[in-house]
């Protein structure tokens, strides 16, 4: 939560333009904005570390359901909300690749 959090505050404060009127881009002496790669590097780390997170909670949401647990109805909904942002997330990233 804290990288998150580190993330977003980073992205609000980046400067969107390079000092000097320096180009502004990958390649042929460009530099990349501080906030263009403050995002490249988000979805570089975060990305998959957001994912990890939500399929290592998945799967220990689905071991508590399976031995029943008294918080079966909770883990179910959690359960479900994670299996939706994960197919938010992949629907994002496929949609982003074509």
């Amino acid at each position: 939560m804290v990288l998150w959090v580190l993330w977003g505050a980073g992205l609000l404060v980046a400067p969107d333009r390079n000092p000097d009127g320096q180009c502004e881009g990958l390649g042929f002496g460009c530099t990349l904005t501080a906030h263009d790669f403050t995002l490249i590097l988000g979805s570089i780390a975060l990305a998959p570390l957001t994912a990890l997170v939500l399929a290592v909670t998945l799967v220990v949401r689905l071991v508590r359901i399976s031995r029943g647990s008294p918080r079966t109805l909770w883990d179910v909904v959690v359960g479900a909300l994670l299996l939706l942002a994960f197919g938010v997330w992949l629907t994002g990233t496929v949609a982003g690749a074509i």
